[in-house]
């Protein structure tokens, strides 16, 4: 098998850690291949995409919302580039293009560069493509250490370098971001900010998972079956609790930009939000083992609604500290 440096091969995030977005590790395990500083790692980019400062929600059950860069990608990857100073180009894969794409992957491997990927997969997972054979290429995900054979249906390759942000002026410019992440208008299919929150709670408070059979494979997205509602209630969860990171990127931020003392205000409230608040939600009605029985039951449900509910309303408390900030801070 041709591949990149053993060497290299590690794993992409660490759960343990509260590194569950793996776009960020993506992006982190590929600025270590280019040799780029140890401050482009996963804390990095989970605040430049804007992952680690905004819930999104998915109004439709059996279509998951991982996180920002999981539905937006567009968005997150032009960011993440941006910030560290790269040309990339990303591709959605069509079968008349894949001959193409698998040879540029392979001259890529060659150069010992690895490529970003989205799997074929139900969750359309970020991954590394970290090397190939003559049959099949093999990808570094999530927290594995033997990259394995899959399919992929999107690409990423890093290409030339670019002129890029002082790195303080690439946290500025993510916290500066965190108003107009909040305010990211709805779609059909997918709310943000406070609104991503008010729908995860009023989706337990209508009919919206009445008519889905206990047995309705939507419930159980993964191998243990006690871990179920993952789709309504799990991937949520697991986003609100992911985002306590934000208060270590503000802090950086804050570290190499003191004039943002505003920012001394934001980290409590994201604290209150995605620590107190997570924490008070697991608690709640078995956590991330809610069973289906339990979320068709509006009764039982309506502590956990109201729950998130207070917990969205520390969006309104974050916009406004920006809304009072007297001086102007450019991004």
């Amino acid at each position: 098998m041709n591949s990149i440096s053993s060497d290299r091969i590690h794993p992409l995030i660490s759960m343990e850690q509260g590194q569950n977005y793996w776009l960020n590790g993506c992006m982190a395990f590929l600025m270590e291949c280019v040799e780029e500083t140890a401050e482009y790692d996963y804390w990095f980019f989970s605040g430049i995409t804007g992952d680690s400062f905004l819930q999104v929600y998915s109004k439709q059950p059996d279509n998951m919302a991982l996180c920002y860069s999981h539905i937006m990608t567009d968005s997150a990857v032009q960011k993440a580039f941006d910030a560290c100073g790269y040309d990339f180009d990303y591709y959605k894969v069509t079968p008349e293009k894949r001959p193409e794409f698998d040879q540029r992957i392979r001259e890529y491997i060659d150069r010992n560069i690895p490529v970003i990927a989205c799997l074929d997969d139900a969750f359309h997972s970020f991954a590394i493509i970290c090397g190939y054979d003559m049959s099949n290429f093999y990808f570094l995900t999530g927290e594995e250490t033997t990259p394995k054979s899959y399919r992929y249906d999107q690409l990423i390759f890093i290409k030339n370098k670019k002129e890029k942000p002082r790195l303080a002026d690439a946290y500025k410019n993510a916290v500066m971001s965190i108003p107009s992440l909040l305010n990211t208008s709805e779609t059909e299919q997918y709310s943000f900010g406070k609104k991503a929150f008010m729908d995860w709670a009023h989706s337990f408070q209508s009919n919206l998972f009445a008519n889905y059979p206990l047995n309705d494979k939507v419930w159980y997205t993964h191998d243990d079956p006690e871990f179920s509602c993952w789709n309504m209630h799990g991937a949520y969860l697991c986003m609100l609790g992911t985002n306590n990171c934000a208060a270590g990127f503000l802090q950086k931020a804050l570290e190499l930009n003191p004039e943002l003392t505003f920012i001394e205000q934001l980290i409590p409230l994201y604290n209150m939000q995605c620590g107190k608040g997570f924490a008070d939600l697991i608690e709640m009605e078995g956590g991330f083992r809610l069973r289906p029985e339990v979320i068709q039951d509006k009764e039982k449900m309506k502590p956990i609604c109201d729950k998130i509910i207070a917990i969205g309303k520390y969006c309104d408390d974050i916009l406004a500290i920006f809304e009072d900030i007297d001086e102007p801070f450019s991004i």
